[in-house]
């Protein structure tokens, strides 16, 4: 995927920071921009948090700050405020808000799709196809419907057999499908690796739900439009893809603070995969549009939205 890396940036960020150490070259006086990024308690944001453990952000001139946010709701509140200015989030989210009135710009692609479907221990379910008819624990309208649909498509599942309970509180769905109050759910990464570790089993994991769609770093229209944020952004992210080089050395090596920022229970505080990062780059055309065409079908969208409105073009 190509890097969003301008010419401008490479000035910013000569001798950039290496897994070795290296410091970045600050950007010239005046012209970083503060940037304020909020984030839920994912793995998504790990690059950012290791360029802050690891003064990426500070050696390179950038005055970046990080606020973890312990709902979506409550996330969402705070960009359309205006009180922050880029969340780590998903393209329904994104979407949406841009749809609302608040434009929104997919700067970067974070990581694959953000969820998967498990079953109870005792369902018999193993594959997409056997969830036809089945309640589902789930939320609409986000990113994790829009998952289930896809995968209960692609295994020839008709649209009136694909069923799902809402139950929008994610500890409470997990709590449910280990009660065995529902036979499967949908569930982010950290609670899937814990319903497995728990006896659930795995119906469809990040190698099928990976290519559907990207977390992304959603950047404020308003914030972009300032004097220096489009050479700010450029720097932040040759500083994220250094940290990426960070992680993609030696993954395990940032367990110990994945488990800090994302408060990853027991036992996943020792045995959650550190998963590898791509580089900075836009999220794929194709990803944005069949998120938009499936958010059209459903009538989740106040206004009409193209790919060319959300995916920023340095």
């Amino acid at each position: 995927m190509r890097r969003i890396v301008a010419p401008a940036v490479l000035a910013l960020t000569a001798l950039l920071v290496t897994a070795c150490g290296q410091a970045a070259a600050p950007v010239q006086q005046g012209v970083s921009v503060p940037l304020r990024i909020g984030t839920l308690q994912t793995d998504d944001l790990l690059p950012a948090w290791v360029a802050e453990q690891q003064q990426l952000f500070v050696n390179a001139g950038l005055n970046v700050t990080i606020q973890t946010f312990l709902s979506a709701q409550e996330q969402t509140a705070a960009i359309t405020a205006g009180q922050i200015d880029a969340i780590m989030t998903d393209m329904v989210v994104g979407l949406q808000l841009t749809a609302a009135g608040t434009p929104m710009r997919f700067v970067t692609i974070m990581q694959a799709a953000p969820a998967g479907v498990v079953a109870g221990a005792d369902t018999g379910i193993t594959t997409a196809a056997d969830l036809a008819g089945v309640e589902t624990g789930c939320a609409s309208p986000t990113i994790l419907e829009y998952i289930y649909d896809r995968a209960l498509h692609e295994a020839g599942v008709p649209d009136d057999q694909i069923k799902t309970t809402e139950i929008k509180k994610l500890p409470v769905r997990l709590q449910m499908l280990t009660a065995g109050q529902i036979k499967a759910a949908v569930l982010p990464w950290t609670l899937y690796q814990l319903a497995i570790s728990q006896g659930a089993v795995p119906v469809v994991d990040l190698a099928q739900s990976g290519p559907y769609t990207s977390t992304v770093l959603a950047v404020r229209q308003a914030w972009l439009d300032q004097a220096d944020a489009v050479m700010t952004m450029q720097a932040v992210l040759a500083a994220w893809d250094l940290a990426v080089g960070v992680i993609n050395a030696d993954p395990d090596a940032q367990r110990e603070l994945l488990a800090a920022k994302a408060n990853l229970p027991a036992p996943l505080d020792t045995t959650y995969p550190v998963r590898t990062y791509p580089t900075s780059g836009p999220p794929p055309t194709g990803q944005v549009q069949d998120v938009i065409d499936w958010m059209t079908a459903k009538g989740y969208l106040t206004s009409q939205v193209t790919v060319g409105d959300v995916i920023w073009q340095a």
